[in-house]
């Protein structure tokens, strides 16, 4: 029965409009389980031992398993949560800047900045605090369908993107997705792949498509029965490499490794659950 009302769930707000993004609604779905705390540091020790093997089966199915091509690029990875994308871009010679709005997604991948030395960043994706062209390639993974308005999404992610850089994701396949997902924040709904690509285009991007994924069977073939698809465009005009610029300060907080932009809107939840976090890490000495 319950997963029967998670797909109802899940279809009455695909057909409805979508509110605007709330950080509280997020905050409310990922609060902080003292139980999860081990399990999260153990994930991160294990990607580690595995050579961070399921972090390159995504950047295998975003199309990014390149060496030559990520070597020195600059990468910003929005809605990071755990970060094994982010670790698996690193080990593949990008720099790379995984940002996520939730400190109990991201906490124990900054405190791994000896082994993989990510900037992590506790930021909003509708108001990032980087200059224009700060990026070269911008990275989401399963992310976009948590925000809206879209229109203001992409049209952030091309502000922070240098001239022909490019935008890649991955998202959950509706028809799937609807099936097999669970209970989710209130942020959250499938997106139709073209409702995605419309919109990367009307904010400014070029060459905006959509494939589909089965990113365990490393095939397409299934096409929308596959569980997930990818979507990828780029801000127009000829390459320029991207340099990074700060519009406000980025300030350490009490978690090792991480960072909170001073200008988040919703820094004083950050704040206290980077508190909450702070004081279970320590009882549990991990990290």
């Amino acid at each position: 029965m319950s997963r029967i009302h998670d797909w109802a769930e899940n279809l009455r707000r695909m057909m409805q409009p979508r509110p605007t993004w709330r950080a509280e609604a997020e905050y409310d779905y990922y609060q902080v389980d003292p139980s999860q705390l081990a399990a999260q540091w153990d994930r991160q020790k294990l990607w580690q031992r595995q050579g961070q093997l399921g972090g390159l089966l995504l950047c295998d199915a975003l199309g990014l398993c390149d060496r030559e091509r990520l070597a020195g690029l600059r990468v910003l990875e929005i809605g990071a949560g755990e970060c094994m994308a982010s670790q698996a871009l690193h080990q593949l010679g990008a720099e790379v800047w995984a940002v996520d709005a939730v400190p109990k997604q991201i906490w124990a991948a900054a405190a791994q900045k000896r082994q993989t030395p990510l900037h992590c960043l506790i930021g909003d994706a509708l108001d990032l605090p980087f200059a224009p062209g700060s990026f070269d390639l911008v990275v989401a993974n399963l992310v976009i369908h948590h925000v809206r308005p879209l229109s203001r999404l992409f049209g952030e992610l091309v502000r922070v993107l240098a001239p022909g850089g490019q935008l890649v994701a991955l998202e959950p396949a509706p028809l799937v997705g609807l099936l097999v997902h669970d209970r989710t924040s209130d942020n959250e709904a499938p997106l139709w792949p073209q409702t995605v690509v419309q919109a990367l285009t009307q904010a400014g991007f070029a060459d905006a498509a959509s494939s589909y994924q089965w990113v365990r069977l490393r095939t397409a073939r299934l096409g929308p029965l596959s569980p997930s698809y990818r979507v990828s465009a780029r801000k127009p005009g000829p390459v320029v490499k991207a340099q990074l610029g700060l519009l406000r300060q980025l300030v350490p907080s009490r978690l090792e490794g991480l960072l909170v932009d001073e200008g988040c809107s919703f820094g004083t939840l950050a704040t206290a659950q980077i508190a909450t976090l702070a004081e279970l890490v320590a009882q549990q000495r991990l990290g």
